[in-house]
């Protein structure tokens, strides 16, 4: 599908037409979070075949589709909307764009404000600039206002996470966030959550990982590679041992430390180069074990986030297994369930080794939940290296 390149008005910049931006301003019309993406997915395969659209086009696109997949009163509600924010500019001397209670719903989500009240903050800091009389409001006038709607409607510690998030973007140092947990504990979706809450790009798997170095290593060099974290051990020749002494009398976890041994490094140096880029990164999967981890350099560097999750009991533990499969059909749930017990005992080391690293750990019982958990984790983190200044809006 060829690039979209989206002319700004005014000014006429041209920016690539980005699906989560859109959806953002749906949600600030009433859109559930599916609702939204289907709906600017379709709007994204409507341009297929338009290299250039202006922003007004693209408004019209959208509303066209509002109408015809809900109705007129919808469109009605998204054009009014989207005109009163087309009023409001944000001038700097980097260049002007217009107000969007869209996307500063997305940014204080990202400070642990839920999706309701975020939305209804966003729509009280437009409703202050209008009754303003503005037209145009400077980053910092913005900022101001948002830390104090922040604190008089909502909390101020959320008022207070806002600021330290906004002195640790301008910072220039990366976020790194390291999410581990066993097989069907559910990191993968919370993952995905993450990164789209917090505007990360790049996401990495250890699966990934572990796929790679199998493709150009011989079998023979690497054998436990080609099994499940869970019954690696079928491809160890003997136990492992470390400085003369047996690490384990479990198989189980003898072959999860041998593949952890092969996949380390390649781990190591994905940090290594999201360090060096500078780019925020959320790396998540099952050998994800930071406390086996070489990041003094990216405690240096960056704010690194840790966290392990968990599932509470066999029985959910099974469930979530099963659900997997039905959302995955190539990872058979049977199989999965016949080694209920020996992901069961991966998952009771890593929670062990998490807790005596002092690493977070998170049951995961529902997806919003741990969400929320985990910004709250990460939100701490950025304090602690960024405690929050409010003479920055000075």
């Amino acid at each position: 599908m060829a690039n979209i390149i989206v002319i700004k008005e005014p000014g006429g910049s041209r920016v690539p037409f980005l699906r989560g931006i859109l959806v953002q301003s749906l949600l600030s019309v009433g859109l559930s979070f599916k609702q939204a993406y289907d709906t600017a997915q379709a709007v994204r395969k409507s341009l297929a075949s338009d290299a250039v659209i202006t922003t007004a086009e693209l408004r019209t696109r959208v509303a066209e589709q509002l109408e015809k997949d809900f109705s007129p009163a919808l469109r009605h509600d998204y054009e009014a909307e989207t005109e009163r924010q087309q009023k409001i500019i944000v001038r700097s001397d980097k260049g002007n764009s217009p107000f969007s209670a869209g996307i500063l719903t997305r940014s204080l989500e990202a400070c642990v404000i839920d999706k309701k009240s975020a939305i209804e903050v966003a729509i009280r800091v437009q409703e202050a600039i209008e009754h303003r009389g503005l037209s145009e409001i400077t980053p910092l006038a913005l900022r101001r206002l948002i830390y104090q709607v922040l604190r008089e409607h909502y909390s101020v510690v959320a008022a207070n996470y806002y600021l330290s998030r906004h002195q640790f973007k301008t910072s220039g140092k990366p976020l790194i966030i390291l999410l581990g947990g066993a097989s069907g504990t559910g990191k993968s979706t919370i993952c995905s959550e993450l990164a789209y809450r917090l505007d990360v790009v790049r996401t990495q798997s250890t699966d990934i990982m572990r796929e790679i170095i199998r493709s150009y290593l011989a079998p023979h060099v690497v054998p436990t590679l080609g099994f499940s974290s869970f019954d690696a051990w079928r491809g160890l020749p003997e136990t492992k041992v470390r400085g003369g002494k047996r690490l384990t009398d479990s198989p189980v976890i003898a072959g999860f430390l041998a593949q952890h041994a092969n996949i380390k490094s390649a781990l190591e140096a994905t940090i290594a180069r999201a360090l060096k880029e500078r780019q925020d990164m959320i790396i998540d999967g099952v050998h994800v074990l930071p406390m086996e981890l070489d990041l003094v350099k990216a405690h240096e560097e960056a704010v690194v986030v840790s966290a392990m999750l968990a599932v509470t009991t066999r029985q959910r533990l099974a469930n979530q297994l099963s659900w997997r499969s039905r959302e995955q059909p190539d990872r058979n749930a049977s199989r999965y369930l016949e080694q209920l017990d020996a992901i069961w005992e991966v998952q009771s080391f890593l929670l062990n080794m998490a807790e005596k690293s002092n690493i977070p750990i998170i049951a995961n019982w529902n997806i919003q939940d741990t969400v929320h958990e985990v910004l709250l984790e990460v939100n701490r983190r950025i304090s602690e290296h960024f405690p929050p200044d409010p003479g920055i809006l000075e």
